[in-house]
């Protein structure tokens, strides 16, 4: 299986500007995903919509399909984290700069993130 490379915390923003439709990246979208509870351990972030982490990895290797336990919404736009992939399921809404410091509905069971 391919990994895809996760975008590391580092990434400059103005780099992000350049792109524009729905499902690419954006100024206005940025959620970092952490492995442990209360934004410990582990982290990925994430500045577009992933229909299904499936191969996307934390920055030490861990998967990150089933394995966030909190996420902070650093962007200007609500991020919505999805049980299932291609957003459905239930799941856990972040309006911009707010978290959860364990995830309600997908802690550990979370598949998909979407921007709106």
């Amino acid at each position: 299986m391919r990994m895809k490379t996760v975008l590391a915390a580092g990434l400059a923003a103005a780099a992000l500007a350049t792109f524009g439709a729905a499902g690419t990246a954006s100024a206005d979208n940025h959620v970092g995903l952490y492995y442990n509870s209360n934004y410990q351990g582990d982290q990925a972030h994430f500045y577009s919509n992933i229909p299904d982490f499936a191969g996307y990895v934390f920055l030490h290797g861990q998967p990150i399909k089933n394995n966030a336990a909190s996420a902070w919404n650093y962007g200007t736009s609500t991020a919505t984290i999805y049980f299932n992939s291609n957003y459905a399921g239930t799941s856990d809404r972040l309006a911009p700069g707010t978290g959860q410091s364990r995830l309600a509905h997908t802690y550990n069971e979370n598949a998909s993130l979407r921007f709106s």
